[in-house]
């Protein structure tokens, strides 16, 4: 970790005995390869009876998503206490989101990767499974490359660029069980190399436990609290992020039939030549169905049934897996 990064858990956890390993460590900063790359989501024009009117580069005004890429911007709680409409968690059962949060966190993934860095040098991160089902809802266009998990499975791994969202803004000032955990906390605050965004409500955060209190307050006073514009979450354009993905998958697809624009497959062996796999047998009117056409076989009993809760109970790494795809 670079020193802007290593001083949030250096101070609120590890009493300053923390020490970057080199002073080139110490002060490394983010490499940006096109900083220009950010024209591709500020508009030229907009309607002029628009009453938020987006952002049109940091040249006409303040630009949120220019200010939080700067390489100097090393450790930076992105506060949303000033959005309008708030950016309030909601609650489905025992599953907790922030649809906002959501949506700004895909804004930075797709603002450094619009200025040239990799999504294998990004990392998502959330104390939330629900949360992360949203996120990688949201950029699932981004594939592999883009990791994005809970702080658990992110223990043992780092990014240069981390990105997390704290989810927990409401007007109770809860913050739930997971956020008062400081070792989950502590994990995600030392994921990141260069950059640490941290995307939540200083109003919740502060009152959600004694830790939590002295973060926020760590961030005022270093002046690394960065609160967001009213309407930032509507003032950048991503279409052209959706083209140019399209554009990259149907490079990917066989060329296309200029004249009859149809795909012009290669001649195929008849599949009445070898069975597809999976498919039924044919010809077979022993152990079948009663009444079935297409003869398919009656499954047979084999053995006990699995028992599918004694199998995952003694596999965390199973659990985790099976958690992430419920959400």
């Amino acid at each position: 970790m670079c020193e802007e990064v290593m001083l949030l858990s250096n101070t609120l956890i590890y009493s300053n005995h923390l020490k970057c390993g080199t002073p080139a460590i110490a002060t490394r900063s983010l490499s940006i390869p096109n900083i220009d790359g950010l024209k591709r989501i500020h508009p030229t024009s907009f309607p002029s009876s628009s009453t938020q009117p987006p952002c049109l580069g940091p040249s006409h005004n303040r630009c949120w998503l220019r200010d939080l890429i700067d390489p100097r911007a090393k450790a930076r709680f992105v506060n949303t206490d000033s959005l309008r409409p708030e950016a309030l968690d909601s609650a489905k059962g025992s599953r907790i989101i922030n649809e906002v949060e959501a949506t700004l966190c895909a804004q930075l993934v797709e603002a450094f990767i619009s200025v040239g860095i990799a999504a294998q040098d990004i990392g998502v991160v959330t104390l939330y499974r629900s949360q992360l089902s949203l996120l990688k809802q949201k950029l699932r266009h981004h594939g592999s490359g883009l990791e994005m998990h809970t702080a658990d499975r992110f223990q043992g791994r780092d990014k240069e660029i981390i990105i997390m969202s704290c989810v927990r803004s409401n007007s109770d000032r809860n913050v739930g069980d997971l956020l008062r955990d400081w070792r989950r906390v502590n994990v995600a605050f030392t994921r990141a190399r260069t950059k640490m965004l941290i995307v939540g409500s200083k109003a919740t955060l502060s009152e959600g436990n004694e830790l939590l209190g002295k973060f926020t307050a760590l961030m005022d006073e270093h002046q690394w609290r960065y609160d967001l514009p009213p309407n930032a979450v509507s003032q950048h354009f991503f279409e052209e992020h959706d083209s140019l993905f399209t554009q990259a998958m149907n490079s990917r697809t066989p060329k296309a039939n200029k004249t009859a624009n149809t795909f012009s497959p290669s001649p195929t062996k008849k599949l009445t030549q070898s069975r597809l796999p999976l498919s039924p047998l044919k010809n077979n009117k022993a152990n079948t169905f009663p009444g079935s056409a297409s003869g398919m076989k009656r499954p047979q009993k084999v053995g006990k049934p699995l028992d599918g809760e004694k199998i995952v109970r003694k596999r965390p790494v199973l659990m985790d897996v099976l958690n992430d795809m419920l959400g």
